[in-house]
């Protein structure tokens, strides 16, 4: 049974069996004994768990994890040098503040919201008075790309599901929908990131390949959200649940809208995990970078 379906269970199951209901190995719900987070009580060479128990840990780990305490004594000091080494074109430099706020505890949603984000809004705005050069904004955005992908975890056990993320075409900013992809991966989602400009029946084509149970249409440019909802309707035929982009939502918004639609809809259909035919696509994808030139594409809104 997958994470976040229904547990139906009467009195209290053995401990591979609880695993077989939270859909991890039996080894993974042993260490949740050990450590604590999942009540069992020892009965000969096993452990027994109550199905409440078991009931419980499902929801609890559907919320989406409180974001850990980290020690940034000024974002805005931050944003300064990230952006500082941006305008210069200064690779070295910018990767070592992301990586030094990475090594402090600041989780790759944070660092894009936080960090990244309002020094693109910079680059962007330079671009907009003509103090930056089209390629001068391409390659700082591409220097943000690399950092992100450098930071994104891949979070080992079990995947949450599978997410795929892409941008409609007509809309050219892709580092919202890595932003994206990042933040899923780091929730333990299998993403396949698409890119910009996928036509809505390979994007379909790809979901039902992939047997997806999340799609997430990114969108920054509000002159493309006729064809984002053109590809919205073609991936939620497939049967997946779709969020589709609003810009300024944050990543947090998007982990917990994915993560309730995935509930939803495994609950729905417990024969194949997070899928819900009958439930519209939601809005909720990030786009929190202002307008930039296209092309490069990645300081959107």
């Amino acid at each position: 049974m997958a994470e976040g379906a229904k547990v139906c269970l009467t009195g209290g199951v053995n401990l591979r069996a609880a695993a077989e209901a939270l859909g991890v190995h039996y080894q993974t719900a042993y260490r949740w004994v050990r450590e604590g987070s999942l009540p069992a009580v020892k009965r000969g060479r096993t452990y027994e768990v109550a199905d409440e128990d078991v009931a419980s840990f499902v929801e609890r780990r559907r919320q989406p994890a409180a974001p850990p305490t980290i020690r940034v004594r000024s974002w805005p000091e931050q944003v300064d040098r990230l952006y500082r080494a941006l305008m210069t074109g200064d690779e070295q430099a910018a990767t070592g503040v992301a990586e030094r706020l990475a090594a402090n505890g600041a989780p790759v949603t944070t660092l894009a919201e936080e960090l990244l984000a309002p020094a693109l809004r910079r680059i962007g705005e330079a671009w907009a008075e003509g103090r930056l050069s089209v390629a001068e904004e391409h390659r700082a955005s591409g220097i943000c790309e690399r950092i992100l992908v450098r930071l994104s975890p891949a979070p080992r056990g079990r995947p949450r599901g599978i997410a795929v993320v892409a941008t409609a075409p007509g809309d050219e900013h892709g580092l919202p929908s890595l932003m994206a992809a990042s933040a899923l991966r780091a929730d333990h989602w299998r993403v396949h990131d698409l890119g910009t400009q996928v036509p809505p029946a390979e994007l379909a084509d790809l979901v039902r390949k992939e047997q997806a149970d999340l799609v997430v249409v990114s969108l920054t440019n509000e002159a493309a959200r006729p064809a984002a909802e053109e590809s919205a309707r073609a991936a939620h035929a497939t049967g997946a649940a779709v969020v589709v982009g609003s810009p300024g939502s944050s990543l947090a918004a998007l982990v917990a809208t994915a993560r309730e639609l995935h509930a939803t809809s495994a609950e729905a259909r417990p024969g194949r995990q997070g899928l819900s035919p009958a439930r519209p696509p939601e809005p909720g994808s990030p786009g929190p970078l202002p307008a930039g030139p296209p092309g490069r594409g990645t300081a959107s809104s």
